[in-house]
């Protein structure tokens, strides 16, 4: 059983997916503490003039866990960014057909961001056609401890022998404590793909999942994956 641990971003770039594509399991580690002004509540837009912040205005106090922070002036702002993505992909030859799920999303008035952040990740996948479970970690019995050991207990919560880790965490965790526990670990190896955006003629890499699927439609896994078309 092989699992990854991120916590649930806004709007997430490819390589969060192909983690996902690589488990069985996806644990949204929305119990750490939220990151302000990081991936939690902004991203990158591909427009036509290279790329461009999108951003969700949020209400945080410092030290609160991501489940427990909201979207500032939620029906306003949603409906903003909803409006800039429409503006920025609108033309782009798959939006009409994959788009309808994300604006139904957006105009949900939800009020915490980790639980927009989830139901887009979730339609993403869908139209991925991912196979993953996806689970939040505020679901699983409590974890109390924290940076590695926390991921060695979540990965012991969901029963998992492989943890699949971003490409950094090789600087970051404790690895003695890891390969004590006799868990085993994959480092992930993300090569980007180039793919046609059709608002810019030079190529924009990391940007959001929805520049992906709205450029590539039926296509975006294999392209995702780096498969010939």
């Amino acid at each position: 059983m092989i699992c990854t641990i991120h916590q649930p971003n806004y709007l997430p770039y490819l390589g969060f997916f192909e983690k996902a594509y690589n488990s069985d399991v996806f644990v949204l580690y929305d119990t750490t503490q939220f990151k302000k002004n990081d991936w939690q509540n902004r991203n990158k837009l591909c427009s036509g003039n290279g790329w461009q912040w999108i951003s969700l205005p949020i209400l945080h106090d410092f030290g609160q866990k991501i489940f427990e922070v909201k979207i500032k002036d939620s029906e306003k702002n949603l409906t903003k960014n909803w409006r800039s993505i429409k503006v920025t992909y609108g033309r782009a030859p798959f939006f009409k057909d994959f788009s309808p799920v994300f604006e139904e999303i957006y105009h949900a008035n939800t009020v915490y961001v980790s639980e927009l952040n989830i139901n887009i990740i979730l339609a993403a996948a869908a139209h991925l056609g991912l196979k993953t479970k996806f689970v939040k970690s505020s679901e699983l019995p409590e974890i109390t401890s924290t940076s590695t050991q926390a991921l060695i207990d979540i990965t012991k919560n969901v029963k998992a022998d492989t943890y699949i880790s971003g490409a950094e965490g090789i600087n970051y965790l404790d690895m003695d404590l890891w390969n004590s526990t006799g868990l085993k670990i994959q480092f992930q190896k993300y090569h980007h793909p180039v793919y046609k955006q059709f608002n810019s003629e030079e190529f924009q890499p990391y940007m959001n999942i929805l520049d992906l699927l709205f450029n590539c439609g039926p296509d975006s896994l294999n392209v995702l994956l780096g498969k010939p078309l």
